[in-house]
């Protein structure tokens, strides 16, 4: 076995850089304000719907909007429960 040892450090280097795993999916935060910004949507869209018909409140349309409104602030960042955002 010889007492000094050779190594090419352009190949290794380039070994090295090979075994990397390069990223496969967008970044977390570039799918994370994709995903604010369609739940921001979905909520200005269910708000735009009239609450009240005829003289009657449509529950329907009240809660799609609350929930579309809650979904929105919680990925935003919100810590409050699902149930507070939605009341």
């Amino acid at each position: 076995m010889a007492l000094h040892r050779k190594i090419n450090w352009t190949s290794a280097m380039r070994d090295m850089r090979s075994d990397r795993a390069a990223p496969t999916d967008p970044g977390f935060l570039a799918t994370r304000a994709i995903e604010a910004a369609r739940l921001d949507r979905l909520a200005k869209e269910a708000a735009a719907v009239p609450f009240a018909v005829a003289g009657s409140y449509d529950r329907s349309a009240i809660m799609k909007a609350a929930i579309a409104s809650a979904r929105a602030q919680k990925a935003k960042g919100s810590r409050l429960p699902g149930s507070q955002l939605v009341g």
